[in-house]
């Protein structure tokens, strides 16, 4: 990895934990280097190993219930589909069953 190569610097805003600004203040105090270029040193050494780990490790589910196999949602509407038509037939014939009102019920 070549590092010599001229790239546009962007600030960034980082929030650091106090324990991070301690080792920072150590790295500081024990190192002719500023908190800044620890930071970027440590960012270009240990940044890509992290990101390697990290997309390795498999998505975490929220639930304990299994997600439903493949094709299975959509049949599901197409019932839900067919139910709601046959609701409406239910609902049409039982509203011509009905008398018409009146102010004597």
């Amino acid at each position: 990895m070549c590092y010599n190569v001229p790239m546009a610097m962007a600030p960034i805003s980082l929030r650091l934990d106090k324990d991070i600004h301690l080792l920072l203040s150590e790295g500081r105090r024990r190192t002719p280097l500023k908190k800044q270029e620890l930071i970027r040193r440590t960012l270009r050494n240990y940044l890509p190993r992290v990101i390697e780990q990290e997309s390795r490790k498999p998505i975490q589910r929220i639930t304990n219930i299994s997600p439903w196999p493949p094709g299975t949602l959509a049949k599901a509407y197409q019932r839900l589909a067919r139910i709601e038509k046959d609701w409406d037939c239910i609902e049409e014939a039982a509203i011509r069953a009905q008398g018409r009102p009146s102010w004597d019920d």
